[in-house]
């Protein structure tokens, strides 16, 4: 077996817990926790399959910035917010919602017609290094829109969730 088969299968056990903790916590701070344990899993991922930059940039931009603005928009929340109770119906949405995801993954990585995985488009530079993190995302402008489209998409998010907390406040 591979050296690095053991690490690989920890740090996904990893990432898979602390994922499913995050979707299952009651408080707001320890979904917060479980998602920078989260964070910090992937970023092992990457560094252990030789993507050195895209590993310090999944622990600068989301275990450090990202992470730490989530804790800071839950702690300036007014205490008091329900918490959401489990319920049957958000459990089996959520385990649909998983299967269909795997069944996109699946569908994307089907044989090609040479009999292997395509994975990756051909690029001349290795995975994870700095051209070639830069030439996928800024290559005739294919993925510019939505890499500078995760800023707002952001601020909605935390927007949308102090004012749906708000209303949860107000109405108790």
């Amino acid at each position: 077996m591979d050296a690095l088969f053991a690490p690989v299968v920890a740090a996904c056990v990893l990432a898979v817990l602390s994922a499913l903790f995050v979707v299952t916590a009651r408080g707001a701070i320890r979904a917060v926790v479980a998602l920078l344990a989260h964070s910090l899993s992937i970023a092992a991922l990457y560094a252990l399959l030789a993507a050195g930059l895209v590993a310090v940039g999944q622990l600068l931009i989301y275990s450090g910035a990202i992470v730490v603005l989530f804790l800071f928009v839950v702690a300036l929340l007014p205490p008091g917010g329900r918490e959401l109770t489990s319920q049957p119906l958000r459990l089996t949405a959520g385990v649909l919602a998983g299967l269909v995801l795997l069944a996109a993954l699946f569908t994307g990585l089907q044989p090609s017609l040479d009999g292997g995985l395509q994975l990756l488009p051909a690029n001349p530079q290795p995975i994870g290094s700095v051209a070639g993190v830069g030439h996928q995302l800024f290559d005739f402008g294919k993925l510019v829109l939505p890499f500078e489209l995760t800023a707002p998409l952001l601020l909605v998010a935390i927007i949308g969730s102090v004012a749906l907390w708000r209303r949860q406040g107000a109405a108790s």
